[in-house]
């Protein structure tokens, strides 16, 4: 499966933030559950694979991560590569 146009989302805002959980929004294809260029919100990011570039989710999907989201990007320079690099891809 593979998620396209993606970015790293909070999906509860009433949560204190360091209780919140990162989850990935984006247009899927792929994935038997969705039709191909859907816009998705995932389940709850648990593993992050940096060299492979993918991630999977609390229920177990596994989504390659494609072409970042560019208004993601702009408001946030250099965060695909951060998150990338962050605790989050050791799985802390």
């Amino acid at each position: 499966m593979k998620l396209e146009n993606w970015a790293v989302v909070y999906t509860d805002p009433y949560r204190a933030p360091e209780d919140q959980h990162p989850h990935l929004h984006g247009t899927v294809y792929g994935n038997p559950k969705f039709d191909d260029g859907e816009d998705i919100t995932t389940s709850r990011i648990v593993q992050i694979d940096p060299v492979a570039k993918t991630v999977t989710t609390y229920s177990g999907s596994v989504y390659e991560l494609g072409a970042v989201d560019p208004e993601w990007e702009k408001l946030y320079p250099d965060s695909a590569a951060r998150f990338w690099n962050s605790s989050q891809a050791t799985g802390s």
